[in-house]
């Protein structure tokens, strides 16, 4: 932060506090490693939570550490198991306005949390969890208030959430010194039922008004234009003649584009999950993190990724099975990235977001080989 940006902020904190709406989905994320298609198992999922795995709880630890102590921000927040624990461990000004009825909260929680923000005239509502999380904001807020989200859901498919949740720290120093434009971004979420059983249907609930900073907001995801039968065909000739790819152990991603490339070698892969591959076939279908964790220990293996259109996403996003211990415990791993010219064209950069920071070989002064036929 510059020290031109610092004084402002130092005389912001003397004359006004910013005051964000603070809550939490406690079990946002919770399906990710376990292969589920998103949290809608919900007692199953808060069973996990009472038990001690807080994967939003950790998310939104990465995020509040990034701000600086000097922002002027009062936090109106909400009781556990909505967000009162994790602000405990920072020294911001707080305020209690909710407190949920039942120990397991649900999306009315979130709706009548809103309610209050609206009320208590809070500058930005700061959110933690996935895009069922994001309908419920919009739900009730709309174009109200601006709305930011710390991304700790399964599929993030709408574009109010930060590509990294550590990136807050960055985007709040701005919002407080006003430097900030907001704008309508797409609240999307998926029939997870139908998710299930390896079908997309995305269905678009509202919008929120999200400040804008490019390279900090992930923005929606958007499906690039169909892709002819032909290009996978190429693909998958190259996959076999240029990377053998039916000699190595090989971690098949989530994704339309890797399901059709492996169609093409007559291989049925799982559309949405994670396929463990080896010797020429998938052995083991629809894997959870603990599982390929196992099946990848000290072996050399190739994962098969395509990123998200419009977003970038090559992990982290629908495919938290592929986790840092899984990439660590491994003797040794290599990108194959996929992706229709098409694709390529809605994306800036690629991106991470892994539960801890790696080196990925693959990657040379910031650029990665993408196969695109």
């Amino acid at each position: 932060m510059s020290d031109e940006k610092l004084n402002l902020i130092f005389v912001l904190n003397k004359l006004v506090s910013f005051k964000v709406g603070f809550l939490v989905n406690p079990i946002a994320g919770l399906g990710g490693k376990k292969g589920w298609k998103g949290t809608d198992l919900i007692e199953e999922a808060w069973d996990y939570f009472e038990s001690g795995e807080q994967y939003s709880f950790e998310r939104v630890k990465k995020a509040l550490t990034s701000l600086s102590p000097s922002l002027p921000l009062t936090f109106y927040y909400c009781d556990n198991p909505m967000g009162a624990k994790i602000l405990e461990e920072f020294s911001f000004e707080k305020n209690l306005v909710y407190t949920p009825s039942e120990g397991r909260t649900a999306a009315q929680d979130t709706q009548e949390a809103c309610k209050i923000f609206l009320e208590k005239e809070v500058d930005l509502i700061l959110f933690v969890g996935g895009d069922g999380t994001a309908r419920d904001v919009a739900s009730i807020i709309a174009d109200k208030i601006p709305t930011l989200g710390i991304p700790s859901g399964v599929k993030m498919f709408s574009g109010c959430f930060l590509y990294h949740p550590q990136d807050l720290g960055e985007i709040m120093d701005d919002l407080v010194a006003d430097e900030l434009v907001t704008a309508a971004e797409d609240v999307m979420d998926v029939n997870e039922a139908l998710f299930r059983e390896n079908k997309v249907q995305a269905s678009l609930y509202g919008h929120l008004m999200v400040p804008q900073k490019t390279g900090l907001i992930q923005g929606g995801k958007i499906s690039s234009s169909i892709t002819s039968v032909e290009t996978y065909e190429t693909m998958a000739l190259e996959l076999k003649e240029e990377y053998a790819i039916n000699d190595n152990i090989v971690v098949l991603g989530t994704g339309s584009t890797v399901y059709h490339v492996f169609k093409a070698m007559n291989i049925e892969k799982t559309l949405l999950g994670i396929d463990f591959f080896e010797t020429g076939k998938i052995v083991n279908r629809d894997v959870n993190e603990q599982q390929l964790f196992e099946l990848t220990k000290n072996k050399d293996i190739t994962i098969v990724l395509t990123p998200i259109g419009g977003q970038g996403f090559l992990l982290g996003r629908g495919n938290q099975q592929i986790s840092s211990r899984v990439l660590t415990n491994a003797k040794s791993f290599k990108f194959v990235i996929l992706s229709s010219e098409q694709k390529l064209e809605t994306i800036d950069q690629l991106e991470l977001d892994l539960d801890s920071p790696i080196d990925v070989p693959d990657i040379r002064n910031g650029y990665i080989k993408v196969l695109t036929a």
